[in-house]
């Protein structure tokens, strides 16, 4: 979806009209009037616009970082979830992952070469299409430092027709880091997040439910 928002690029200049970022693919767009364009994070310094479906201002900057794909560190697009005196919590979306998934049969014909059942090779054998997408958390000290918290994997198995089942999504949640929120947050206000996330039975490795702990945070430093 388009919204009204605004960019800064590179080379100091800001662009003010429709913006529409594209996590899958990593790619943002702008267009007003007549001048269309599309930038990659190498030319954004950050960007914001307001997302009328959730009725949420949303902020973003360009940061380096190792690209999971090509272990190449490189500017990579990052949201701002929350943002405090000391840290900053951010989340970063990876281009989608396409591959093709082999279902085993028992109809398959047996490969001399490998010695498995290829269901390749038989009319027993079926394949789809598995799209997957990892979205990661992160915690930026106020030095630029980001480390990795925890990240989410959402599968989804479609036909070949690229046809996505909305109800076959699949999400894997997995904690990187246990331990480093702790070195963000001291004590006694990280025991006291502890006990709310286990009275409030929430997950710190669960987006929404660790963005409600943090939502308490600010509670806590507002006192």
């Amino acid at each position: 979806e388009w919204f009204e928002g605004s960019i800064m690029l590179t080379d100091g200049s800001e662009l003010k009209g429709l913006v529409k970022y594209n996590n899958r693919n990593g790619l943002l767009a702008y267009q007003d009037g007549n001048d269309s364009r599309v930038f990659t994070p190498m030319r954004v310094v950050g960007f914001e616009f307001f997302d009328e479906s959730i009725q949420k201002q949303r902020v973003f900057y360009t940061f380096n970082l190792e690209d999971s794909e090509t272990n190449i560190e490189r500017p990579l697009f990052f949201e701002v979830l929350k943002e405090y005196k000391t840290f900053a919590v951010l989340a970063k979306s990876d281009r989608l992952d396409v591959s093709q998934k082999v279902e085993n049969s028992r109809w398959s014909t047996f490969n001399p070469v490998t010695g498995n059942y290829d269901p390749m090779l038989g009319p027993g054998g079926s394949s789809k299409l598995v799209v997957s997408q990892t979205e990661t958390i992160y915690l930026m000290k106020a030095t630029g430092e980001i480390k990795p918290y925890f990240k989410i994997v959402k599968t989804e198995d479609g036909e070949k027709s690229f046809v996505i089942v909305g109800n076959d999504t699949k999400t894997k949640n997995k904690m990187i880091d246990r331990h480093l929120l702790k070195e963000f947050i001291p004590s006694p206000e990280f025991e006291r997040l502890v006990q709310y996330a286990e009275e409030k039975d929430l997950k710190f490795n669960k987006k929404e439910e660790f963005m409600k702990i943090m939502k308490y945070y600010d509670e806590i430093i507002a006192e």
